[in-house]
């Protein structure tokens, strides 16, 4: 079965959880938490996931194959010609931050855990790359190997 996604928006990346020392009446101890962007950025994911699948869908729980190709933006700095090279068609890839598997991944799969699959544990097979285009979004296709 296979199953494809598209989720309009600038990819953000996932940070690390932030830490602050609680100071109690007792004691004090570190606490975690995640920034507020960080937190919105995948319930918007997972809306808009929720909106696209097919009626009845059952998350996977078998291995799975997935492709993701995260669009961004082109630079304000690009030339005419670059950004006519872009509408044509030609492919330029994204070598700056954020970096690929930690971060981008890593929020985009959390934000799907429980909706497309049980846990992210039953992805065997990752294909993903960082490209420019007109249209920022995150296409995501999802296949069961």
């Amino acid at each position: 079965m296979t199953l494809k996604l598209e989720i309009l928006g600038i990819p953000q990346p996932k940070q690390s959880a932030r830490f602050r020392i609680q100071k109690t009446a007792r004691k004090s101890f570190v606490r975690s938490y995640q920034k507020v962007e960080v937190i919105q950025n995948e319930r918007n994911i997972a809306f808009d996931v929720k909106s696209q699948l097919p009626k009845g869908f059952i998350p996977f729980r078998t291995a799975l194959r997935v492709k993701v190709t995260f669009v961004f933006p082109p630079l304000k700095g690009w030339s005419k010609k670059k950004l006519e090279q872009l509408e044509a068609g030609t492919k330029f890839y994204k070598t700056t931050k954020p970096d690929l598997t930690d971060n981008l991944m890593k929020g985009t799969m959390d934000a799907m855990n429980g909706i497309i699959f049980t846990d992210d544990a039953v992805i065997a097979k990752v294909e993903s790359e960082k490209i420019f285009g007109s249209i920022p979004r995150i296409e995501i296709e999802f296949e069961t190997i």
